[in-house]
């Protein structure tokens, strides 16, 4: 097991967030896209006209990231963006929920104290920046490499599935065309979220979905063993009602039926996060969204991604449910899904 002796430089610590704050800046103000669209090497001028910016601004963008290391300059003076473009453009957009979060910190410094509330629900921006996460080729890809395995479990391709917490519904679409001949309900608490889903699927979305508003610990009565597939994605660390969930689970799932829940690969010991990078990416946004949203209800305890891989699957199996391995890795590895099925 791993050992935190050495703690890392707080100055350097402070300095690389800075960095990432201009990068974001960057990204956001479409700096970055004109860098990987200009011929590069570049001048600051070249950049300037590309994106359209002041050069005195540009200039010092530049300074930043070359201090940072992040751009580089050569002996004429001239600028390079040395990373390939889908790179730039995954942790460009995921730098840009740095100032999202920080504009919780007044919510999250209420919540914190003895006299605050429990917790609070996600805000609209940070909703909003959730569903332009992903392209819709990440999109494709995350349903072949953890979906596609998991509806193989059972023979044929005209299905009933429930899409439990669906968000925007941006992956339900996705699921839809994949498996055209299955039924897919979708639903998730947030009402903004259905409406713009709804809004979505009248246009040119699939015919196989119906969007509802509903808790996941209130379905419908006449939803009991329903479903062959339920697929759970981000849900569980950010609920405050998993006790719920997971007896509503059990109760609409057919008997033949596979449950898979998707949240971070993070381990619920802390010892064992030393230096892992799913954690360093993860956990913040736990701390300002999900242990929030998970602890809006005073009489559970707040979980977040902080919970982790082996408290979440303690859990599964304390409701009643088999856990299945399906892959290479086994039941007992942290992995980013755990699919399940009633005893």
């Amino acid at each position: 097991m791993a050992s935190s002796t050495t703690p890392r430089a707080l100055d350097q610590l402070v300095r690389d967030g800075l960095s990432s704050l201009v990068f974001a800046f960057g990204y956001q103000t479409g700096i970055v896209d004109a860098f990987i669209n200009v011929r590069q090497p570049c001048t600051a001028e070249e950049l300037s006209q590309k994106a359209g910016k002041k050069l005195r601004y540009i200039q010092e963008w530049l300074g930043c990231l070359v201090a940072a290391g992040i751009v580089t300059i050569n002996e004429e003076g001239k600028y390079s963006l040395p990373f390939e473009t889908n790179q730039l453009k995954l942790w460009g957009h995921i730098s840009t929920v740095i100032p999202i979060l920080s504009q919780i910190f007044p919510q999250l410094q209420n919540a914190v104290s003895h006299e605050g509330p429990e917790g609070f629900w996600y805000s609209e921006p940070f909703l909003s920046w959730i569903n332009t996460s992903h392209s819709q080729e990440d999109l494709d890809q995350w349903s072949k490499q953890f979906l596609a395995p998991v509806l193989k479990l059972k023979p044929g391709c005209k299905f009933t599935i429930l899409d439990f917490g669906c968000g925007y519904g941006r992956h339900t679409r996705a699921m839809a065309k994949q498996y055209p001949d299955s039924k897919i309900y979708a639903f998730d608490m947030d009402q903004v979220s259905i409406s713009y889903a709804n809004k979505v699927l009248s246009k040119d979305g699939p015919k196989n979905i119906e969007y509802l508003c509903k808790r996941g610990g209130q379905l419908p009565d006449d939803w009991s063993e329903k479903f062959d597939f339920i697929i759970i994605n981000d849900v569980l660390h950010d609920s405050f009602e998993v006790d719920a969930i997971l007896e509503e689970i059990k109760r609409v799932i057919k008997p033949d039926g596979f449950a898979v829940a998707f949240d971070p690969a993070v381990s619920s010991y802390h010892r064992n996060l030393i230096n892992d990078k799913e954690a360093q990416l993860h956990l913040p946004f736990s701390l300002f969204t999900c242990l929030p949203t998970s602890s809006i209800n005073s009489s559970k305890e707040g979980l977040g991604i902080g919970w982790g891989y082996e408290r979440r699957k303690q859990k599964i199996e304390d409701h009643g449910f088999r856990v299945v391995q399906v892959g290479d890795k086994d039941i007992d590895t942290i992995q980013e899904g755990i699919v399940f099925q009633k005893l």
